[in-house]
Parts: C-alpha cells; sequence; structure tokens
C-alpha cells in the first residue's frame, strides 16, 4: 500500500509535532455531526474507504505522529448535508503519544506548507475481517478500542495499533463491497468510542460515528 503525503513539523513551546497530511480527493469524502450530538455521519465512496483503510494502517504505524484529513471541503459522493450540520476534520492518532485534544487548534494553525512525503506499507498490515478475534474485547486489561473527541471542528480518534488495523479492516471490506455491490444497495458500517457496549461518552462529540459508502469512484 502506497500513500502519498505532506510531512509537517510544528512547535509549541517545548514540544514538536510531527503531522502527515495524505494526499485526499475530498469530492468523495464528507465528515459531520449533527446539532444535536445524537450522531456523526462520515460518507465515502469506494475509492475513499480504502484510501481511509489504509490512512488507518498508517496512523498504526505512526507513533510519533498526528495523522490529519481535512475533510471540511468534501462534499460526499451523494447530496451534500444540510448547512446547519457541522463539518468535521479528521485526526487519528497513536494512543501511546498522548496528545491532549485540545491542543490540536494551535497545531493546525501553524502547519504552514508541508514537504512532499510517500509512505510503504505492507499489504498485511490490515488482517482479514473473519481474523479480527473480537473476543478479545472480553479480556481483562482490554486497551485495542478507539476513542472520541472534538477539538475546532475535528473529530480526534485515538487508538492503539491494532484498534486502527482492525477499523482499517472493516473499511477495506467496505471498500470491496460497495465496489462489487448493486449501485442501489446500502453499505455501511459503526465505528464506536471505546467499543460496543462501552456507554462511556465522548468529549465534544457524539459516541459512534456513522459510515455510509455510496457508488462513485471505484477502488482503484
Amino acid at each position: 500500500m502506497r500513500l502519498r503525503a505532506e510531512l509537517h513539523r510544528v512547535h509549541l513551546g517545548r514540544d514538536e509535532y510531527r503531522v502527515i497530511t495524505p494526499a485526499w480527493q475530498t469530492d468523495g469524502t464528507c465528515l459531520y455531526a449533527s446539532p444535536d450530538g445524537w450522531f456523526m455521519e462520515l460518507q465515502v465512496d469506494p475509492q475513499g474507504a480504502g484510501d481511509l483503510a489504509t490512512v488507518c494502517a498508517l496512523a498504526a504505524r505512526s507513533r510519533h505522529s498526528l495523522v490529519h484529513l481535512p475533510l471540511r471541503a468534501g462534499t460526499g459522493p451523494s447530496d451534500p448535508p444540510e448547512d446547519r450540520l457541522d463539518r468535521l476534520d479528521l485526526l487519528l492518532v497513536h494512543h501511546s503519544l498522548g496528545f491532549p485534544a485540545s491542543r490540536w487548534k494551535e497545531v493546525r494553525a501553524r502547519l504552514g506548507a508541508g514537504t512532499p512525503h510517500t509512505v510503504d506499507l505492507p499489504g498485511t498490515d490490515l488482517p482479514a475481517v473473519e481474523a479480527v478475534d473480537h473476543e478479545r474485547r472480553h479480556f481483562a486489561g482490554w486497551r485495542d478500542e478507539l476513542r472520541f473527541a472534538g477539538a475546532a471542528h475535528t473529530l480526534v480518534v485515538t487508538g492503539s495499533p491494532t484498534a486502527f488495523r482492525w477499523a482499517g479492516s472493516q473499511l477495506h471490506e467496505l471498500a470491496r463491497e460497495a465496489s462489487g455491490g448493486r449501485p442501489d444497495a446500502h453499505h455501511c458500517l459503526t465505528l464506536t468510542h471505546g467499543g460496543w457496549g462501552s456507554g462511556r461518552p465522548a468529549k465534544g462529540v457524539p459516541g459512534s460515528l456513522h459510515v455510509t459508502c455510496a457508488p462513485g469512484r471505484s477502488v482503484g
């Protein structure tokens, strides 16, 4: 899996942050939240879902980086959402970095021009969906879940390598099914803060993200 991106280095006081912004065709992707805080939705086409799966694999390996997707300019593959909905960017953060979502606004304001960057990821980084052992969620000390937070019109998703790879596997499968399915079929999945049944509220955003994959650019 090859990913082209821009690499930024941002200094805030004594801290330096490495930000990777993958090249992204925003015309096929849109992320938004309802103003009442009930839901978030990510609209993608098959190519967008496949690209996002690759970005999840990148986040799993990027222990010292923030992976930033500026999606607010996207219209999505279907009709644009209503103006009253809050458009969001997406930020993926390795949990070991300990990055506070509240700092994202300052970091983003200092991004400037990045330098071209190409990442090659092994195709084996994303396990097959049927190989994911969901029973491990019930083990004591389980930490491989995604966690959501909101900051500066951005959904900040923090996770372990396993959590990001599992999410990437689901997105890759979603892209495959939608690419080969009927144009009128509904293809979707839901990612949740803290995993299914956690009951823990996310900070600043809804606790679940509904991903819908509509016809559009097919997987390349």
